[in-house]
């Protein structure tokens, strides 16, 4: 069932970046948001990131239950199967993982919404956005990174940074999307808030995106036994498909960048920019299916 295995990596990786997405956007993005649009900012990265620790947990069942799918004996039962796996180390990453997006996902119910709640609200912040950074090191620890014999020491480190890197992009420009969702609807003048919030994001942007880039270019480095590869076998077939949807997101996000941002303030200058806005994160999604399909795949795979 491999379209099926793509949607439930697919699920969970979205999951992943989302949440931490709107960790990193709370922290970088909003509190350099003035006035009363600073409370609907943060409350719109409260929203994205229960969607994403919501889904986060989904993908976690899902995925547990097709790696039990692959492994078990099946003349053992799923119960018994299911207790022997998860008293193994390999378990043992299932169950920190499955217990910090229970929690996440309560941190997030918790946090206030706005800002201004109690001190156990806004320490709930912190607690969720500390385990979504820290559970972007999970793919790092259980794919192709940790196999990688004597260079470990550099390819777990650059996956869980190009995890983040993702987040705090492909993430970042779902917040934004919603936070000016939310103040379109409250207000009517999204374009206001986007004309101050998008600056802020493009910084980020630039940053992730550039680090997105740099830890591709060494994970392809590292799982590309040669040129030839790219071509000759099934991982290198999809990580050239995954290339080419990235630059696609990069030139959308380039538009939106240089080109729709400094017209917002016309005559329906959002509207383009929202319409692109969504394409690019369209587009981004399809690159994290590609992803999950690609995390499914030996590297030396023909």
């Amino acid at each position: 069932m491999p379209i099926a295995d793509a949607l439930v990596g697919w699920l969970f990786f979205a999951g992943l970046i989302t949440a931490w997405g709107a960790a990193s956007s709370r922290w970088l993005i909003a509190p350099r948001v003035l006035g009363r649009r600073r409370h609907s900012v943060i409350a719109a990265a409260r929203s994205v990131g229960l969607i994403g620790s919501t889904a986060l947990l989904a993908g976690v069942g899902l995925l547990f239950w097709r790696q039990l799918r692959d492994f078990r004996d099946p003349l053992v039962p799923w119960g018994e199967e299911a207790s022997v796996l998860l008293a193994t180390d390999w378990g043992l990453s299932w169950r920190l993982i499955t217990v910090g997006a229970v929690v996440t996902v309560a941190a997030f119910a918790f946090a206030a919404a706005d800002g201004r709640g109690s001190e156990l609200q806004r320490a709930a912040w912190i607690v969720a956005s500390v385990l979504a950074g820290a559970m972007c090191a999970f793919p790092a620890f259980t794919g192709h990174a940790v196999a990688t014999e004597g260079l470990r020491w550099l390819s777990i480190p650059a996956d869980f940074l190009h995890v983040l890197a993702a987040g705090s992009w492909i993430g970042g420009l779902f917040f934004v999307l919603i936070a000016e969702l939310r103040e379109r609807r409250r207000s009517g003048r999204g374009n206001a808030l986007l004309a101050e919030v998008l600056p802020l994001f493009s910084q980020v942007a630039l940053v992730a995106g550039a680090l997105l880039v740099g830890t591709g270019a060494l994970a392809s480095w590292l799982h590309v036994a040669s040129l030839d590869a790219l071509f000759s076998t099934r991982y290198g077939r999809i990580l050239l498909t995954k290339i080419g949807l990235v630059l696609v997101v990069l030139i959308l996000g380039a538009v939106n960048w240089r080109v729709l941002t400094p017209r917002l303030w016309g005559v329906g200058g959002a509207r383009p920019l929202r319409r692109n806005a969504i394409r690019e994160l369209t587009v981004a999604h399809l690159v994290i299916l590609v992803a999950a399909l690609l995390v499914r795949t030996p590297p030396l795979e023909g």
